[in-house]
């Protein structure tokens, strides 16, 4: 850092492969600025961009560990991008239901516009989960409900299975967080909490999210530091 404030560097690019978050280019990078990585020193509002260095980890660790879950990119799937190119997304995310047909379940960090949401998809069962830190503010998710529903039965028509609107779940026990910015650090502890849930993929309904353990600020930042090189090749 010191050599980089030095040298008027104001952050660092995160290189990737296109297979990580099935995206268009043999690969392709991106922009973390310093003042991102600031606040999540300070738990703070996370950017977009820390958002997918975050969902990079857990591509590399499930594949490691051969975990049966698959990640959707957060900045294609932010309502932002879901109004200004629609079609794009839904063709995105159809292709992903196709490349992740083996997965018990597909995740993804979701911003609703200043708020980060999680949203947990299980094609099997036909239902998608919507993990909101603040809940009782009654967003809406009509946007991304057309285009999950959309790309799924376009996934439907394709693989010759049963096409139906996904049933889309919000109201479900799990863990509030207090007044603040720190939801963007409860939408990817959200993220770990689910896909230590597979074992309940025979009664999906039983998907509860338990209360964040007094470690949980430490155990997310972790997550994101832990994997501190930037560079997934």
């Amino acid at each position: 850092m010191k050599c980089c404030a030095k040298n008027k560097k104001d952050g660092m690019m995160v290189r990737y492969k296109r297979s990580h978050l099935l995206r268009s280019l043999d690969s392709e990078c991106f922009f973390v600025g310093f003042n991102d990585l600031y606040d999540l020193f300070k738990i703070d509002g996370l950017d977009v961009s820390l958002l997918r260095c975050f969902t990079l980890s857990m591509v590399v660790e499930t594949k490691a560990k051969a975990v049966a879950v698959g990640f959707l990119d957060p900045e294609l799937m932010s309502l932002s991008t879901i109004t200004s190119n629609k079609s794009y997304v839904v063709e995105y995310v159809t292709k992903a239901f196709q490349h992740y047909a083996k997965k018990k379940m597909v995740i993804f960090a979701h911003n609703t516009g200043g708020h980060w949401i999680s949203v947990v998809v299980i094609p099997k069962c036909s239902k998608a989960f919507y993990i909101d830190s603040l809940r009782g503010r009654g967003r809406d998710h009509s946007k991304l409900k057309d285009v999950l529903n959309e790309a799924f039965i376009s996934y439907c028509t394709i693989k010759k299975l049963d096409s139906s609107n996904l049933e889309h779940v919000t109201k479900f026990p799990y863990h509030q967080q207090t007044p603040g910015n720190s939801y963007g650090f409860y939408a990817t502890y959200h993220m770990v909490e689910a896909m230590g849930l597979l074992a309940v993929d025979d009664d999906p309904e039983m998907l509860i999210f338990h209360n964040v353990c007094s470690s949980f600020y430490g155990s997310s930042q972790h997550q994101f530091i832990g994997y501190g090189s930037f560079s997934l090749f």
